[in-house]
């Protein structure tokens, strides 16, 4: 006679209470890790209210060909670099990021080194990112609340075309 394999079927209620604890055993920690990161880029903005302090949302950043690291930044809330600078004239250089979001699928757009010149002012904030939008679409998205635009790089698939993908912005913050 031969024996039956049963087979074991998993609760999904319990399935479910795992998944559930383990995302709140989790979460905890990352909430007060982004907590402890927006007081800290805060505290530093704060502190140096006597230079200039830009925010860099890119990768691989040089700021007058030396790496980020020279000029001792923090890492802020949305994880970009934070950086203060003393009034002047900087070349920077990163590589940017963004995602573009469409109807079926989204697409990664990444750029190139994009190297840059900005001339920063004592106390105010600056803030460089990679946009899917151009400036004024942005300012009318926002309703006018954005900082003033300092600079503002139009990108494309392919050198020489003139289909504008995105745009790198630097704004001068309010």
């Amino acid at each position: 006679m031969k024996k039956s394999r049963r087979r074991k079927v998993m609760n999904p209620t319990l399935v479910i209470a795992a998944f559930l604890g383990l995302w709140l055993v989790l979460f905890i920690p990352f909430m007060i890790l982004n907590a402890k990161r927006k007081k800290k880029a805060e505290s530093f903005v704060s502190g140096n209210n006597d230079k200039a302090v830009i925010h860099l949302y890119c990768k691989n950043i040089k700021i007058n060909g030396q790496n980020v690291s020279v000029f001792n930044p923090v890492t802020g809330e949305g994880l970009e670099k934070i950086v203060a600078l003393e009034p002047g004239s900087y070349t920077f250089e990163g590589i940017f990021e963004t995602t573009e979001i469409g109807l079926v699928t989204n697409k990664n757009l990444k750029t190139e080194a994009v190297q840059f010149n900005l001339n920063l002012e004592r106390g105010c904030k600056y803030s460089a990112a990679m946009y899917s939008y151009s400036p004024e679409d942005r300012k009318s998205y926002y309703k006018g609340e954005v900082g003033e635009e300092i600079l503002s790089i139009p990108l494309t698939l392919y050198e020489g075309s003139e289909n504008v993908k995105a745009y790198v912005i630097c704004y001068k913050e309010n």
